[in-house]
């Protein structure tokens, strides 16, 4: 069953009954131009936000967190990566690989389908399996990320009997 964990917290599974997941991409980025207005992109640094919202019957229990130390933040939203000709991608070094959630590949049909296909990985190289008329592959995988936390929010309704949490976190 897919879980959220941030460091040795399991989110309950009653407390995210609904979630959602976000990715941004941050960093030092700009835009510069020369005499004749032609860009030149410049690009210092760059690392992931991840915003993480929830809700449930039950409180989450993110009063544990210690948010002045990073924390490994194991997703719930899955990232995926177009194969190559090859049907080959690298994978990033942080992921999942706890049980129910391993990478696995899917073959991109060209009526817009989509077929499971099987996955082997060596080192951070993935390599989907070949599917007859394939038209291209998809190789997904759940981040692990190292992350800064902002202090968590969390409401409850009474009327609704529901609680609701969210969370901010920045890749180190």
């Amino acid at each position: 069953m897919l879980t959220l964990k941030l460091g040795t917290i399991d989110i309950p599974l009653r407390s995210a009954l609904e979630i959602d997941q976000s990715y941004e991409l941050i960093g030092g980025e700009t835009t510069l131009r020369t005499i004749d207005g032609t860009g030149i992109k410049q690009e210092t640094w760059k690392k992931l936000r991840t915003v993480i919202s929830g809700g449930g019957w039950i409180p989450p229990g993110l009063a544990a967190l210690d948010t002045s130390a990073s924390i490994a933040v194991a997703c719930i939203a899955p990232q995926g990566i177009v194969a190559d000709a090859g049907r080959q991608a690298t994978l990033p070094a942080a992921r999942r690989a706890d049980a129910g959630h391993t990478p696995w590949a899917v073959a991109l049909m060209p009526d817009g389908g989509q077929q499971s296909t099987t996955l082997g990985i060596a080192g951070n190289v993935a390599t989907a399996g070949a599917v007859s008329n394939a038209a291209g592959y998809l190789i997904q995988y759940f981040p692990l990320v190292t992350c800064w936390i902002n202090r968590p929010t969390q409401s409850f309704s009474r009327g609704g009997g529901a609680y609701r949490w969210e969370l901010i976190a920045e890749e180190v």
